[in-house]
């Protein structure tokens, strides 16, 4: 596991410009504005927290950190129940490396986790996917909207969860309940969904819950990673030409 996307997270429409002017009022128009301008901030820093659980087993809890830089530009690091322990950079569409303690950074692929830096710990991929049901969207109270999700949807939120095990979608739900903060950007974010498993082992359905909350924008723009010694982790010559080449698409 992890946190989440398909293939569609490797081709993320780019924001859309809200024609109307913002009324916390009206749950179209908070989705509107959230996704849009903290889609097109410079950067934004956030801590995560998430728990999976599935019949007859110990929950796994997961708490992370991550830091996006637009346009495509992300570094998360979590640590999960059992220690385990990911640093992942994500530049640009299907180009993601995770850190591995014996031969240094590796493809998400060579890592066997092909979704990683997707779903809930990447923000942006949440919001665009929220970004295409505006309409879906129900007021909670001003500048707070909650939108239900089924299907194809929640397999893009949770990319990660989905390659733990083998989901029924279609009758798969989830929640996702969106904050704005006083400058119409994402203040927080939780999802609560109920997933049916495929796999006829697991019997009884499984809960996933996760928590963003944004610490900070247009002030970090990278997030520096340490071994267990404390010691920096240089990216690779490699990953740090794609993060150049990335940022130069910023419009």
């Amino acid at each position: 596991m992890t946190p989440f996307l398909l293939s569609l997270a490797l081709q993320i429409a780019p924001p859309e410009k809200p024609a109307a002017a913002y009324d916390p009022a009206s749950a179209k128009s908070v989705v509107e504005h959230v996704t849009y301008t903290t889609r097109t901030v410079k950067s934004y820093e956030a801590t995560w927290k998430a728990r999976l659980t599935v019949p007859r087993s110990d929950p796994l809890d997961y708490t992370g950190r991550c830091v996006w830089v637009r346009p495509g530009v992300l570094y998360s690091h979590y640590t999960a129940s059992g220690g385990d322990d990911k640093k992942i950079v994500l530049a640009g569409p299907g180009r993601a490396w995770v850190y591995n303690s014996l031969v240094g950074w590796v493809t998400a692929d060579e890592a066997g986790i092909p979704g990683a830096g997707r779903g809930i710990q990447n923000p942006d991929e949440a919001l665009a996917v929220i970004a295409r049901n505006p309409a879906s969207a129900k007021l909670v109270e001003p500048g707070v909207v909650e939108l239900a999700f089924e299907g194809a949807d929640i397999e893009r939120i949770m990319k990660e969860q989905a390659q733990q095990g083998a989901f029924d979608w279609k009758k798969s739900k989830a929640v996702l309940r969106l904050t704005a903060d006083d400058q119409h950007r994402l203040k927080a974010l939780v999802c609560k969904a109920t997933l049916v498993s495929s796999d006829p082992k697991v019997q009884g359905e499984v809960t996933y819950d996760a928590t963003i909350d944004v610490q900070g924008y247009d002030q970090a723009t990278e997030l520096a990673f340490t071994d267990e010694k404390k010691k920096a982790i240089p990216l690779s010559k490699k990953i740090t030409e794609q993060i150049q080449n990335v940022l130069k698409e910023t419009p």
